[in-house]
């Protein structure tokens, strides 16, 4: 019973926190340089969830040259270009191909 009390709260919490962010913030014009600022922060939001996870996948600094995390999102990124599912597809081709090849 206690973590459904739990869960409850954090939902409350949570929606407390975005509804007076959206009430307080929704009259305000945000000049274009802030857009642009905020426009970017889920690029960098991911980029520092995903850094350490390439460079560090076994929790110490290792030679990226070895490593099947480093050379699937480069050719992720590299495919990107094409649209999100040959970007998506290659990576993942290339991390199961590093991995089965002892990368």
């Amino acid at each position: 019973m206690n973590i459904f009390i739990l869960i409850f709260f954090m939902t409350v919490i949570t929606f407390a926190i975005r509804a007076v962010s959206l009430l307080v913030f929704s009259s305000i014009t945000l000049s274009t340089l802030t857009t642009r600022f905020l426009s970017l922060v889920p690029v960098a939001v991911l980029s520092s969830l995903c850094g350490p996870l390439i460079f560090k996948p076994s929790g110490y600094w290792s030679n990226p040259i070895n490593l099947a995390e480093f050379w699937a999102s480069l050719v992720t990124v590299l495919v990107a270009r094409y649209g999100a599912l040959p970007a998506i597809t290659a990576g993942i081709v290339v991390y199961i191909t590093g991995y089965k090849l002892g990368f």
